[in-house]
This record gives C-alpha cells, sequence and structure tokens, in this order.
C-alpha cells in the first residue's frame, strides 16, 4: 500500500505542551503498535466474560424497561383517549430518535472524510442504531392517538394536502423502520471482517455465529473493494432515510397538532440538534468503553479531541438554526406568531425553555471552548452529559406543550388559548426511564455479541500510524493509503 507520512499537527502541540510543562502527558503518547493477532484477541476478549457491574447495570435497565413497559400499558388503559396526556411519550421519541438517529452519522460522515481518529470510534456509533428499536416502540402509542388528517369533512392543516387519512401514520411508521434497518445494514457492512476474526479467535456460539455471519470472508481484493462500497452506499441511504424521517416526526407529531404554527426550519432545527445528541452519546460510550471495558490503549484521547470540535461546531449550530427560526416568530407578530411564542417559549414550558438552552448551549459552549477540557477524557463525558439532558428538555419544551392542544382545537386559524402546563405523572417518568434504559441495554448487549471497537479498523489505524520523535516530544505519523 503506497504511503506518505504526515504528521498529526494536533499532536504535536500535544507533546510540545507536555514537555514545557516538564511531563509527558498521557495524551501526548502516540499509539502502541500492536500485532493484528494481539489486537484480534483482545477485541473478541472483551464479549465474554462480563463482569458483575456490567450484570447489574444490565439487570437493573432490564427492569426499568419492564416497568416502562407495564406504565405504557397501564397509561393507555387509563388515558388512551385522552392525547393531551402523552406528550411526554411524545418528546421521549424524539429524544431517542435523536440520541440513536443521530450516532450512527459519526460511523459515516468523518470516514467519508478520511479522517484517522474515527476508525475505533466507527463500531459504537453503528450499534446506536439497533437502539431504534426503543424508539418504534415507544412510537406505537403515539400513532394510534394522531388524529386523522379528515375529521367530519375538514382537513386539518399538515404536510399530507392530498394524501390518503392515515398517510402520516403509515409513512412516520414505515420511515422508522427503514431507519432501523438502514442502520443494521450500515453495521453489518462493517463488521463482516470482524465476524471472520470471531470465526478464527473464539469458540462457541460466537465462533458459530461468526462463520454464519462472515459469509467466507478471507480479505481479497475484491472482498475490500465490496466491503467499502457497501459502507459508502448503506451510510448515503441511512443519511438520506435519518433526514427524511427527522422531518416527518417533527412534523407530524409536533408542528401539525398545533394549530397556526408555520415554520419552515425546525425539521432542519430538529436534525441538526440530533446530530448534537447523537455525537454526545457517542462520545459517553467511548468514554465507558475507555474506562470500563479496559480500552486505553486503542481509544486514544485524539478521538475525544475530534468528536469535542464536531460536538462544539454542532453546538454553534444549534444556535443559529434556533435563532433564524424564533426570528420569524417574533418579529412578525401575526396572531399565530404570538400564540407560536406563548406556546412554546414564554408560556407553559418556559422553565425547560430556559434550561434546555442552558444545558443544550450556553454551559457546552463554555466548556467545549477550552482545548483543555476538548482533549480530556472526562470533560468531554460531562459535556456530552450536559448536552444530553439539554436535548430532553429541549424535547419536552416543544412536544408535550404541542401534545397539549385538545383534538377539537386543531382546526382553529391559531391557538386562541394557551393550555396549562403540563407536568409528567408516574406514568411519564417510568415510561421515559424505560424507554431510554431499553436503548442503553441493547447497546451494552450488543457488545456482548460483537466487539465494542471494531478489530478491522483497529488494525488499520497500527497501520497508519507510526510513533516517532519530533524535536523534543513524542508524537504520530499519520499514513494517507489514497
Amino acid at each position: 500500500m503506497p504511503t506518505s507520512w504526515l504528521a498529526q499537527e494536533k499532536l504535536d502541540r500535544m507533546a510540545s505542551e507536555a514537555v514545557a510543562n516538564g511531563h509527558e502527558a498521557e495524551h501526548a503518547a502516540p499509539p502502541a503498535q500492536v500485532s493484528a493477532d494481539v489486537i484480534a484477541r483482545e477485541m473478541i476478549a472483551t464479549t465474554t466474560g462480563a463482569s458483575g457491574r456490567f450484570k447489574v447495570i444490565a439487570w437493573t435497565l432490564g427492569v426499568l424497561f419492564l416497568a416502562g413497559i407495564a406504565a405504557l400499558v397501564l397509561k393507555w388503559i387509563d388515558q388512551g383517549d385522552d392525547s393531551t396526556k402523552w406528550g411526554y411519550v411524545a418528546a421521549l421519541v424524539s429524544f431517542l430518535l435523536s440520541v440513536t438517529g443521530g450516532a450512527p452519522m459519526v460511523a459515516m460522515a468523518p470516514v467519508m472524510a478520511k479522517a484517522n481518529w474515527v476508525r475505533p470510534v466507527t463500531r459504537i456509533a453503528a450499534i446506536f442504531s439497533f437502539a431504534g428499536i426503543a424508539t418504534i416502540i415507544a412510537l406505537i402509542p403515539l400513532v394510534a392517538l394522531l388524529p386523522p388528517l379528515v375529521t367530519e369533512g375538514a382537513r386539518r392543516r399538515t404536510i399530507w394536502m392530498e394524501a390518503p387519512d392515515y398517510s402520516p401514520h403509515i409513512w412516520s411508521t414505515l420511515g422508522l423502520v427503514l431507519l432501523l434497518f438502514a442502520g443494521i445494514a450500515l453495521f453489518y457492512s462493517a463488521a463482516i471482517p470482524d465476524f471472520a476474526s470471531m470465526r478464527d479467535h473464539s469458540t462457541g456460539w460466537r465462533q458459530r455465529w461468526g462463520k454464519r455471519l462472515a459469509r467466507g470472508w478471507v480479505g481479497t481484493d475484491s472482498q475490500w473493494r465490496t466491503l467499502r462500497l457497501r459502507i459508502g452506499m448503506f451510510g448515503t441511504f441511512y443519511f438520506l432515510i435519518l433526514v427524511f424521517v427527522n422531518f416527518l416526526i417533527s412534523t407530524d407529531f409536533g408542528q401539525s397538532i398545533v394549530p397556526g404554527w408555520r415554520d419552515a426550519i425546525f425539521p432542519m432545527y430538529h436534525t441538526i440538534s440530533s446530530f448534537q445528541a447523537g455525537v454526545a452519546g457517542v462520545v459517553i460510550a467511548l468514554w465507558a468503553a475507555r474506562r470500563h471495558v479496559k480500552l486505553e490503549k486503542y481509544v486514544h484521547v485524539d478521538a475525544f479531541w475530534s468528536l469535542g470540535r464536531l460536538l462544539f461546531a454542532l453546538t454553534l449550530l444549534w444556535v443559529y438554526f434556533f435563532y433564524s427560526s424564533f426570528i420569524v416568530f417574533w418579529y412578525g407578530r401575526s396572531a399565530g406568531d404570538v400564540a407560536w411564542v406563548e406556546l412554546l417559549i414564554k408560556g407553559p414550558m418556559l422553565y425547560a425553555f430556559i434550561a434546555g438552552a442552558v444545558l443544550i448551549w450556553f454551559v457546552p459552549w463554555w466548556i467545549l471552548i477550552w482545548n483543555r477540557v476538548r482533549r480530556s477524557v472526562n470533560g468531554m463525558a460531562i459535556g456530552a452529559a450536559v448536552i444530553l439532558v439539554g436535548v430532553m428538555l429541549d424535547r419536552i419544551r416543544i412536544f408535550v406543550p404541542a401534545w397539549s392542544v385538545p383534538p377539537e382545537k386543531i382546526h382553529e386559524k391559531w391557538l386562541h388559548e394557551i393550555p396549562d402546563t403540563v407536568y409528567p405523572d408516574v406514568f411519564d417518568i417510568l415510561i421515559m426511564a424505560g424507554g431510554v434504559s431499553l436503548a442503553v441495554l441493547i447497546i451494552m448487549l450488543m457488545t456482548r455479541v460483537i466487539p465494542v471497537l471494531s478489530v478491522w479498523q483497529v488494525q488499520e489505524f497500527n497501520l497508519l500510524a507510526k510513533p516517532i520523535k519530533y524535536i523534543k516530544g513524542h508524537v504520530s505519523l499519520v499514513a494517507k493509503p489514497d
């Protein structure tokens, strides 16, 4: 493989700062050169021998999920005929879509840009797509409660102007299912070499499943070309479907049930904040893999630094899209614009709006602006956790007031009477805890099936990275394969 070695400027600066301070920090050290067999054995070993802590967390998440399912059933029995009580479930669907749907983009966009740091990260990001099952489960009651397009001859205002009555119900559900399958296809396309490694280095059911799923992989040039074509193809499909699904969920389950809410920017605002939440979820998962799975040798701080810059950019984009949307209503001052501001900003969810804006923008901006934080493992995990809390509050601020509008007012020109604040009941709390728990549990269980880091991409990282001494520090040179 022809290569030309290029020094990584960021590692140079890190090493120089470490030497200037009189010590060599952990993040300044170049990645260790490890043989391919050692990498394969150590990665596959992470799928076996679950620790006591892992089992306790998994059982706890399982119990919370079962409690959430029970609460969902009881809520349907008790409040199934009152759609105004289901706003928190709608917020949960939007939040899960944002995190589990946005995370796999980290496995695609930086790869297409040929970023070397992302190679150990792609597997964790792709695993998030399996957690889309939790989003589909939470969507089921909302689809049943979503009003039809035509009621007593009157067609409500939606994007489905001349479509059949139940178009939003069908297409929103189908979109989430397609997103799930596209994410799994993206995951599997990149995982075939690792299944071959499990076939060659593991035992028992993992070896049998590895042999079946590897599909005769031996690593020929033709197989590698086909692998990369599939990753690019399914990655493109996934991106297109993700944007489409964000558009459907934000309009069908948000805008269309609030009379007078006209906002062409809101679907893109929802999509951008989905990317932000997805990157934040990947940062926390990467932190857990490095800290609790003991993968410091393969998960370098360079990955956190690069993700930090990406997360910082998305945080600034959140401000841009929110302001671009808000300024139209603020200066428009029509009756519908005033009603929108009263419902979603100043009214029943004022404190959720303030807290969400602080946590999704101001605090992360103030944290991630510092290089010292962005190249810190714990600092990045804290910033990502703050963003996820902020995204959850932002989704509550949007969808709870929207669903609190009585169905009989959905055909009005604008909202004449702002509903009171809807606070979560016990069912809502259990459902939201159960939905998040199911998503986390699925991700954890997938790490028992396949290594949490991609074996072949970690090997590729080691082939392309070479530790050298540069001026007064130790850095890595990274080859560009093409």
